[in-house]
């Protein structure tokens, strides 16, 4: 195939022709971008709002495009995020290092008044490793906070030789039975924050939540189903993005591993 004229091209202005069939075919054609019509100066604005973390809102008046446009292009980007740390999992911990593990109540807003608020709990749970400043972590929504539903989680993302640290919820009694945790050692929050004679504490997670929240809380909350695609950017963010100039590059480079030519 050979570029068609221009002005036989569509909105990107260029496409690939094939003088033996006569046919066309989009350059974005089984692309990441030919997923929305709009043209690539728009898809390259919003990515570039997106990694700077800008609200939807505001990207979508920079691009001159359709608010939910920018909400689904917003959402495609964090589909790539979610991608990547399935390709390329989360591991936390190992010999000589700690891991501090902790539930939290999730509960928001939907996202620009769009639909009823969820009454539903929506629990995630949650590793940091604390050797990593800040703290690095892993989340996942969960349907309930069961040794049965929690403990694979912590088998699949925790290192071989971890020392766990954790509050006394009873579902983390058994702990240091599994195969990858070294040594488990709990703090009683109804007595202490930090434990006075061995100085447990899980503050490292407790400062992960108000992080991860707080990102929530600037966007006014989101849908209880979008909410673990929202924990996956937060998680992608803090491994490929220390700086906006960082998540442009990383996005981009993740991009053409998913969609290759």
């Amino acid at each position: 195939m050979r570029e068609r004229p221009r002005a036989q091209a569509g909105s990107d202005g260029k496409c690939w022709y094939c003088p033996t069939c006569k046919t066309t075919r989009s350059i974005r054609h089984g692309s990441f971008f030919s997923q929305s019509k709009i043209t690539l100066q728009k898809w390259m604005i919003l990515m570039l709002w997106w990694s700077r973390e800008y609200p939807v809102t505001d990207a979508s008046r920079e691009a001159e495009v359709n608010p939910d446009t920018a909400v689904d292009v917003y959402g495609w980007l964090r589909d790539v995020c979610s991608t990547k740390l399935i390709s390329v999992p989360i591991v936390l911990g190992g010999p000589g290092k700690v891991v501090q593990i902790d539930e939290s109540l999730f509960r928001h807003k939907p996202k620009h008044h769009r639909g009823r608020a969820t009454r539903q709990e929506l629990w995630v749970f949650g590793m940091v490793d604390t050797s990593f400043q800040p703290s690095l972590g892993f989340m996942q929504l969960v349907p309930n906070r069961q040794a049965a539903t929690l403990y694979p989680i912590i088998q699949a993302h925790v290192a071989n030789g971890t020392t766990v640290y954790s509050n006394e919820w009873s579902a983390y009694r058994q702990v240091a039975s599994l195969p990858q945790v070294a040594a488990h050692q709990m703090v009683n929050h109804s007595v202490n924050f930090v434990d006075p004679a061995t100085g447990v504490h899980t503050q490292n997670i407790e400062s992960y939540w108000s992080r991860a929240k707080r990102k929530l809380k600037r966007m006014k909350g989101c849908h209880a189903e979008q909410l673990p695609s929202y924990l996956d950017e937060f998680m992608w963010r803090e491994r490929y993005g220390p700086s906006a100039r960082d998540v442009w590059f990383n996005i981009m480079h993740h991009i053409s591993e998913q969609y290759p030519v």
